[in-house]
Parts: structure tokens; sequence; C-alpha cells
């Protein structure tokens, strides 16, 4: 028999000012060199379940753990922070909120210092670390220019370079495009058959928790399911579809909605057209090959990208990670500075607007929710600014709080009003994020990423979401990895290239 490398007896868990429990009498064993995957819903208890076996909860998040909790002997909780750091590494699904440092390099470096491991053997850890997630070429690049999911690549990187026995990924791949997450699954493949312990938690049955050993389904805070992915999916497919784990093309039950994402029969083809044909009176936004590169850059961030957005359009932007996704959005909002003679606005060219200007007219939802949040409840974060005069706050008109009333209703977010923003699972996050952009009236939203790492419950209300907005009148171009979700309802796709000219296909009528 293989000793335990992790061991939970009735582990129950409260947040500081929570009267129900995150985590509810769990218990369960992880044998050492077992791949475990965590999956369930939004506020299902994933998160905290991961974080507890880090212990960063309760030692510095807070809260209330009670029950019994070991790692391979050790209580994480009570343990020295060194002894922990060696045993667990954990990696989060926001990079930002555990990067230190200014490059790759110095972010894998970082740990094994600490730990005061001879620096030849530090060398050798950094070089093995970046050569795992592809990054050796990035090594001493800024952080502050890598793409969302490099940034990821590189918190795991860090974790890597300490070595531990047990690793666990909350939601790691959330990020990451396509191809890396399959690079992602190929990592756990091989840090699994290096003999460590993997614990890699979702809030889809996606390809990770495929390719585990064994699948612990939580709802509630409670474990409902666990067995081989495999009897899972046989024996509780219907189950897992309810709880918005798989797609609903992949269930035999659907979300309440309309379907989301390809038609299993195959969707009717549609015709390409370039930007030109879009274009013309009553455009909204118009992007004329634009390209931009980063002071000292040895190639261009955003490489010829041209496309025409109208009223009422739903665009989604896809691209593989550092394709310029997120370098297009910082320039529409005037993030960076925008060349002359390539984006404009209703005819006008927009390379000397303020910040502010665009503003008024764009509305932006970040990647990572809480870099958005300024207020403590969920009410005054979805209503914050409404009625403003001059930055002065005062009180929402009634067709304003009617306005808040039906986006909180349909983000399901109607029971959290009095909640902290940041005490939500990362779906609602998300949904909060959007619905207080939403609550604005503007021309166009940009949402960055805003599926990414919830459930297809969850997915399905942004969808939702977007179609009223659209319904409208407004327009919403939607970056993401998930091009299946939102593909059937759009009117353009735009595939970005690290090295070559972005690609445009309209998707319905021009």
């Amino acid at each position: 028999m293989r000793p335990i490398s992790i061991n939970c007896s009735n582990l129950t868990y409260y947040y500081d000012d929570e009267r129900e429990p995150a985590l509810r009498e769990v218990t369960l064993s992880i044998p050492e060199g077992e791949w475990t995957a965590v999956v369930g819903p939004g506020g299902s208890g994933k998160s905290t379940l991961c974080q507890l076996l880090s212990g960063y909860l309760p030692r510095s998040g807070g809260g209330t753990r009670k029950g019994r909790l070991e790692l391979a002997g050790l209580d994480p909780a009570e343990a020295a922070i060194a002894d922990v750091a060696q045993l667990c590494g954990i990696v989060f699904q926001d990079p930002d909120a555990q990067l230190v440092q200014g490059t790759p390099g110095d972010e894998a470096a970082f740990g094994p210092e600490n730990l005061r491991v001879p620096p030849l053997e530090i060398e050798r850890r950094v070089e093995e670390a970046l050569a795992a997630v592809e990054l050796s070429e990035r090594r001493h690049s800024p952080v502050r220019e890598l793409s969302g999911g490099q940034r990821q690549r590189t918190a795991i990187a860090a974790v890597l370079a300490l070595r531990p026995r047990i690793v666990v990924f909350d939601d790691a791949g959330a990020s990451l495009d396509p191809a890396a997450q399959k690079q992602f699954v190929q990592l756990c493949r091989k840090l699994h058959a290096e003999g460590r312990t993997l614990v890699t938690a979702s809030g889809r049955f996606d390809d990770a928790a495929r390719s585990a050993g064994r699948v612990i389904v939580l709802d509630g805070g409670r474990v409902v399911l666990d067995g081989p992915p495999r009897q899972l999916l046989r024996e509780s497919r219907e189950r897992l579809a309810q709880l918005g784990l798989l797609p609903p093309w992949e269930g035999a039950a659907t979300q309440a909605g309309p379907a989301i994402g390809p038609d299993p029969r195959g969707a009717a083809p549609r015709s390409a057209a370039p930007p030109g044909a879009a274009a013309g009176s009553g455009s909204l936004l118009q992007i004329d090959r634009l390209s931009y590169a980063y002071a000292g850059a040895a190639a261009p961030a955003l490489h010829e990208t041209s496309f025409v957005m109208k009223p009422g359009e739903w665009g989604i932007v896809t691209g593989e990670n550092g394709s310029g996704k997120t370098t297009l959005t910082r320039l529409l909002m005037g993030l960076l500075p925008v060349p002359p003679g390539s984006v404009y606005w209703e005819g006008e060219d927009v390379a000397a607007w303020r910040v502010s200007q665009r503003a008024t007219r764009i509305g932006y939802v970040f990647q990572q929710p809480e870099h958005q949040f300024v207020a403590h409840t969920v009410w005054d974060e979805l209503v914050y600014g409404l009625g403003r005069t001059k930055g002065e706050p005062s009180e929402p008109t009634a067709a304003q709080r009617e306005t808040a009333e039906a986006l909180l209703r349909t983000a399901g977010l109607e029971g959290k009003r009095g909640a902290s923003p940041y005490m939500l699972s990362q779906g609602e996050k998300k949904l909060l994020s959007i619905i207080g952009q939403f609550v604005h009236p503007k021309a166009l939203y940009i949402l960055d990423e805003p599926t990414s790492g919830i459930d297809f419950g969850a997915a399905e209300r942004v969808l939702r979401l977007c179609r009223e907005k659209t319904a409208a009148g407004a327009a919403v171009l939607m970056i993401t990895h998930d091009p299946d979700l939102a593909e059937r309802e759009a009117s353009f796709m735009l595939r970005l290239s690290p090295h070559q000219a972005a690609d445009f296909r309209r998707l319905g009528p021009a």
C-alpha cells in the first residue's frame, strides 16, 4: 500500500463573517504519487480546498478551519512555512496574485533563493523550470509585457523550481490558449510520471480531469462524486452536465436557456469576408492595419490587424497567448498610444483622443475581476458610479435601479446583494464585473476572457447577458479562448497571430 500524501478528515472551513461553511466535513485520502482532479461549479469549495492544502488558509487568509488535514504527516496550517513550501506548491488561477519579481527568470529563482539553495543548483532549477513551460526565450522579458497565459506559465515555473512533492494547480490552465492547455496537461503527465502527487482543480470536466487517475466532484462544499474519470463520464454524465461541468452538447441534460456552443450536427458554413465588405456608413469601430511594438521588443506585439464593427454586432477575438489580444484592447481603450490612421470611431480618427473620451463610449471588463472591484458589497459595486456628477456620489434614479435589479437577476446574483465581491466564486466575480459595466450605457463593451475558469452554467449566464446587450443595439467584443461557446451567435471572428496579419472572418450577414 502506498503512503498517504494528503489526508482530510471532517475538514470544514468558514470564511470570516460567513455563516455557511465553504467546505463541509470533507473526508478523503490521496495516496502519494496519485493525480487527482477536483472539479465543481462556482462556489463548490475547490479553491478553498486548494488554499487549505497550501497552508494559505487559514494562516494568511484568516477564517476558521475544523477537522483534520495532513500532508505527508504535516499540518500545513501549523508547520514551518519553509517546510510547507518544499512539500506543497500551489499555482493560483490569477498569476498576478503570486508574481513578485520583474522577469520569468527572477520569478523562478525567487523561491529557491529564499530556501538558501546553492547558486549552481538554483541556475539548474531555473533553466529546467522555464524549459518545462516553454519560456526559456522570455527569461529576461519584463513580466508586465507578457500575456496573461505567459504570466501563468511564469507562475507555474516559479513553483516547479521549488521541486515540491505535492503540486496543486488551482485552475492554472484557465488563462492558457488551447495549445498551451494541451502542453499543461502534458506537463502534468510528466510530473505525475516523476512520482509527484498532483491536484488539479477546475470548474469544468476538462482535459486535465479526463487525464487524471481520479476525479473528485464538489458541490456546495461537499464531495458528491468520486471515481475514475471514465467511470464518472459513463455513469454520471447527466449529473455532471446539470452541475455545469460538461458543455450542453456533451451532456444528456442542458442548462436553462438557449444551448451554447457548436451544434453537434454541424453548423452551416459561413462565408468569409474582408473588413472592407462590412465598412461604410453606420460603422461604429474601424481598425485599419493596426500594428504595435513595445519599446525594445524584437517583434510587434500586434501585427497588421484590420476589422470593422457595427452597432449591435458581437465579435470574437481569439489567438494563442502572446498573439496581441491584450495589446489590442489596451490600444482601443487608449492605455497605449494609437498610431494615427489606424483606429476610427464612427469615422473619426481616435489617435488624439483622451482615455476619458473613450471611456464614455467603451466599457471594459478585465480578465481578472478583482482588479476592477471598488466597493464593499455586490450591490454597491453594481451601482457604483450611477448618478455621479463631476465625481460626486448620488443616489441612482428609479430607472437605473430597475436596470441594475434586472442585471442582478440575469447574473443570478440577487441572493448575494450584501456579500463582499471578493468572497464570491470565480464565476460570480466575472458575472459581477460584467454587469458592473453593462449597467452603464455604452456603445461598445470589451470583455477580456469572460468565460475562462468558470463552469458552463456561469458561461451561459455570460452569453445571455451579451445577447441582451447586442439585442439592445450595443456592440460586444469578446476576447476568448472559448470561441466554440459563442461562435454560432457571433457576427465575426478575428484570429490574431504573433507574426502574421490577423485573420478576419465574418460569421453572419455584413
